[in-house]
């Protein structure tokens, strides 16, 4: 009872803390899109795009490894080994980036000189930030405490830039360049609480033990996590990515706004795979197959609670809020993108925590090859349907790969953990 009533409360914190991100970049994205124009706003969010690709070096597979691992040491206290990981991390991260910075100053100058390619340059900043912040994530949850891991970049972070954003809007000047850089200030701050928690739930025994280091097995455990975050990355970005490079700016603010709205549905699978990692860690050690069973049914079954009625709204009622929310421009170039991406994540829901189920379980080859498949899918579909449709097409990619992922890892977790990640 003691373990189901943990596994409650860090959702709803969790959940909490996920929908305020979430809202806190509705409202951002709703500012920007009445403030710019679509146009302008199109560059951004083409800009914004990249991020998660652009980091992917140093916050790519390594919160995934911190927190399998963490929690692994932690349960068997092997602290020495702990101590090690976390300083390989760190050092990690400020070589890559050392790396990237060195290659982006090579290459700048080959890059076009469009305001939406500029914007990407400010974006490289934010690398070591987010580096350092994705180990500081990896570790809390590692240790038990997923809640408190969201906080500095889920609902500090999206409230400072919604915050600079409103006061560039009204007392300064708020245009694509300056948004942009509100992401680095509010990525900095967020750096600093989150090193405040890294620093407070760090073990007392880590004191009176010195690190030590098994870097070859990191690296290779590594490698594919950061591979399967890079592919499924590309995965929901590249339909953005494509339709900036195939097609126009306008059409990019359309999906931009497709993709806000839509988010709401899966959020709760996310919020589920939050909670329920280091539990998927602890079951497949001790090899308690009823238990895992039981763990990925009820949770799959709550998230597809909550994200039904969501869908259902945006469904049937999706034109009248991107009139009232983004306003008249949108309303028809939004709504296909809206519903396809609602549908591709409602369906996410309902399969479960596939790709979480496979890589907390040391399956994350089985998750790289169906997202592999999954990517050319989408990136085929995209490559076909941007130049006749536009936005819908590009949506309509994503939705693709995101089916097709799912499906295929779903195959994996009943083949190799023999339970059904699904709600049955």
């Amino acid at each position: 009872m003691n373990h189901r009533n943990s596994l409650i409360r860090s959702f709803i914190g969790i959940g909490f803390i996920r929908s305020l991100a979430i809202l806190a970049g509705l409202v951002t994205s709703i500012l920007l899109a009445r403030t710019l124009s679509p146009e302008t706003f199109g560059q951004y969010a083409f800009a914004m795009a990249f991020l998660p690709i652009l980091t992917l070096p140093v916050a790519g597979g390594l919160p995934s490894l911190l927190t399998r691992e963490i929690a692994g040491y932690v349960h068997n206290q092997e602290w020495s080994l702990y101590k090690g990981l976390v300083n390989s991390a760190h050092f990690f991260v400020f070589i890559l980036s050392l790396v990237v910075f060195i290659c982006f100053g090579l290459i700048v100058r080959i890059i076009p000189p469009e305001e939406k390619w500029t914007l990407v340059g400010i974006i490289v900043v934010l690398m070591p930030i987010q580096g350092l912040n994705s180990i500081r994530n990896g570790i809390i949850k590692g240790l038990g405490y997923p809640a408190y891991a969201e906080v500095p970049m889920q609902v500090i972070h999206p409230i400072l830039v919604l915050t600079s954003c409103v006061i560039l809007a009204y007392l300064y000047n708020l245009t694509s360049v300056t948004a942009i850089w509100t992401q680095v200030l509010a990525g900095s701050i967020s750096l600093l609480f989150a090193s405040y928690a890294y620093r407070y739930f760090r073990p007392k025994e880590l004191k009176i033990f010195q690190p030590h280091y098994r870097i070859k097995e990191w690296a290779i455990a590594l490698s594919p996590l950061t591979l399967i975050v890079l592919v499924n990355t590309f995965n929901t970005r590249i339909g953005i990515i494509m339709l900036g490079i195939l097609g126009t700016d306008e059409a990019v603010a359309a999906l931009r706004v497709g993709e806000s709205s839509a988010r709401f549905v899966g959020l709760p699978i996310v919020l589920v795979n939050a909670v329920i990692s280091p539990h998927i860690v602890r079951l497949t050690k001790i090899g308690n197959t009823r238990s895992l069973q039981q763990l990925s049914r009820k949770s799959a079954r709550g998230a597809l609670i909550i994200a039904l009625p969501f869908a259902l709204i945006l469904g049937f009622f999706g034109k009248p809020l991107i009139l009232h929310i983004f306003g008249q421009e949108y309303v028809e170039v939004a709504y296909l993108p809206l519903l396809f991406l609602t549908f591709s994540q409602l369906f996410s829901v309902f399969c479960g925590s596939v790709g979480q189920l496979l890589s907390m379980s040391g399956n994350e080859k089985e998750t790289l090859k169906g997202q592999i498949f999954s990517l050319g899918l989408n990136i085929l579909t995209c490559f076909l349907l941007i130049p006749i449709y536009g936005a819908p097409g590009a949506a309509i990619g994503t939705s693709v790969g995101i089916i097709s992922w799912n499906i295929l890892l779903g195959i994996s977790v009943h083949k190799k953990l023999k339970i059904r990640p699904s709600i049955f």
